[in-house]
């Protein structure tokens, strides 16, 4: 009789290690769908402030093309980098980096209000110029929300036993952060002297 209580003690205890070994798995493949769901999420909203910007600049390109005949090179590269933008397709990777460079290619635009003080008086450039400057920001704080949900996401899966568990369930670390321009971290060089 004491043997079938020592076994039936044994059998308990599988069952109880089992449901919980069952419990923590499923409940940390629920917080990996959620948290990669957020992912998902954080990055739409970047989509959909980037969109705006890339529906703001033929306007923008247009109504400075009658003030900077000359400035061609400047409006094409935007035009080239918006292109990339838009043939990136659904790759995130493809898509930050076709993002990037459309950073970078809006940086000589802005400096063209200092050459040009004509433009400057323009009441629609002024507006579509606050606009797009708007605009920028929102990209950046969305862009920091991502990073920031995108990294919750890699910390929870790295983490012991949530690793072992998200091998199990298919999440993988995901190295798709926004970084800045490398071209930014050298200083600028000030020339007074001019």
């Amino acid at each position: 009789m004491k043997s079938l209580w020592i076994g039936l003690g044994i059998v308990g205890l599988l069952i109880v290690v089992l449901l919980f070994i069952g419990g923590s798995y499923i409940g940390a493949k629920n917080t990996m769908v959620q948290k990669n769901e957020a992912v998902t999420q954080a990055y739409s909203q970047v989509n959909v402030v980037q969109q705006r910007r890339l529906d703001l600049i033929p306007n923008l390109v247009a109504s400075v093309k009658g003030y900077v005949a000359e400035e061609t090179t400047v409006l094409t590269n935007i035009a080239n980098a918006r292109a990339g933008v838009l043939s990136a397709g659904s790759d995130r990777g493809a898509q930050i980096q076709a993002n990037s460079k459309l950073d970078i290619a809006l940086g000589p635009f802005f400096r063209l209000q200092e050459q040009y003080p004509n433009l400057k008086g323009s009441e629609q450039f002024i507006r579509l110029t606050d606009e797009l400057a708007g605009t920028e920001n929102r990209i950046a704080v969305e862009r920091q929300r991502y990073n920031k949900t995108l990294e919750d996401y890699n910390v929870y899966v790295r983490q012991f036993p949530n690793s072992f568990w998200a091998g199990i369930a298919g999440f993988k670390y995901r190295d798709e952060y926004f970084k800045g321009n490398p071209e930014n971290s050298a200083a600028p060089k000030v020339d007074f002297s001019k």
